[in-house]
């Protein structure tokens, strides 16, 4: 169960409302009666929790938890041995996901700016904003309502932050203009100057950096990404793209909407992702290629070239994801048979 020294937890509330929230399907008449008090794992659930079953792989969890109601599916129905506390959703997890969000939501703010806070006379700040203790906010600066600017934080001159973000600890954001609705966590540096250097004989000369960052409304942004503004146009982050921890993008790169980055990703510069693009951990993309719409790019993968819309693709450097499974595959079983042979002729020798 979460730590309610660090989570503020809602509720409780009836079931109906909590199936009347996730679109479930109708209820038996008796759960009229029945309180949820909050939710947990499968295998730590108490009687008055509602927990979820989304993956067959916790299949063995589910008979013997004591949560009160479990979120399912009805194809994932047939592992249950009782299947009186099923909640038949069309997605479990993103079921699971609302009710999380409405037994702990985000803290609610508390407006106003901590006298340890600097703002600059010329900034915009909005109704019911929240300023942070040692935070930064630059002249000319716009931060929108009901925003969170986290401890020092600096947000630089003449940026803005539209309404309703959220921005943690530590952050510095310059050059950039942010939508509504961003999240942002701590550590994060929007805004630096790109890595553009020209070989010199007395040095390296960097290329300036003229451009800005663009976010758009609804992105969420993990702890400690870098993203570079742009050195003539611009970096831009499409609506609704989430990014995980540790993700450096670099100048020029242009990420569409609805996005899903994860960690340890370098996207580097003036290259051009889609929308709905799925890029797994620690994947590699070189300068100046353009991944489709659509395409998923396995963990720890190289994009070295243009990916067509929608392919699936894994591998250094990446192929299909069929042919590099075949190729790694074949690889393994051409050691085997290598090792086999070595082991014959010694035992001949």
């Amino acid at each position: 169960m979460p730590d309610l020294r660090f989570f503020h937890r809602a509720g409780p509330f009836s079931l109906r409302d909590i199936a009347a929230l996730v679109g479930a399907e109708p209820l038996r008449p008796e759960a009229d009666a029945i309180t949820i008090h909050d939710i947990g794992p499968l295998d730590t659930a108490g009687p008055q929790d509602i927990s979820v079953f989304a993956d067959v792989r916790y299949r063995d969890a589910l008979t013997p938890s004591r949560a009160c109601a479990i979120i399912s599916s009805r194809n994932l129905a047939r592992h249950a041995s009782d299947s009186n506390r099923l909640i038949y959703v069309k997605d479990p997890r993103l079921a699971y996901a609302q009710v999380g969000q409405l037994f702990y939501p985000l803290p609610a703010l508390e407006p106003g700016i901590n006298p340890r806070a600097l703002v600059h006379d010329s900034a915009t700040i909005g109704a019911g904003t929240q300023i942070d203790a040692g935070a930064v906010i630059g002249r000319g600066a716009e931060i929108g309502a009901r925003c969170h600017i986290g401890c020092n934080t600096v947000v630089g001159d003449r940026v803005r932050v539209g309404d309703d973000c959220r921005i943690g600890a530590n952050t510095s954001i310059s050059h950039a203009l942010i939508g509504k609705r961003v999240g942002i966590e701590s550590g994060v540096t929007i805004g630096s100057q790109g890595f553009g250097f020209v070989p010199s004989a007395t040095g390296h000369a960097r290329i300036l950096q003229l451009g800005r960052v663009i976010i758009e409304d609804d992105v969420q942004i993990g702890a400690q990404c870098a993203i570079d503004r742009g050195a003539t146009g611009d970096t831009h982050i499409g609506t609704g793209t989430v990014i995980d921890n540790l993700v450096q993008i670099a100048h020029n790169v242009r990420l569409g909407r609805y996005c899903v980055v994860c960690a340890q990703v370098g996207i580097a510069g003036s290259s051009v992702v889609g929308d709905g693009v799925m890029i797994g951990g620690q994947v590699g993309i070189v300068d100046h290629v353009t991944v489709g719409d659509g395409v998923r790019i396995a963990a720890m993968s190289g994009i070295v070239r243009n990916i067509a819309p929608g392919a699936v693709v894994g591998g250094t450097p990446a192929l299909p994801i069929r042919s590099w499974h075949r190729q790694t595959i074949g690889l393994a079983r051409m050691f085997r048979g290598a090792n086999a042979n070595r082991k014959n002729a010694n035992g001949k020798n």
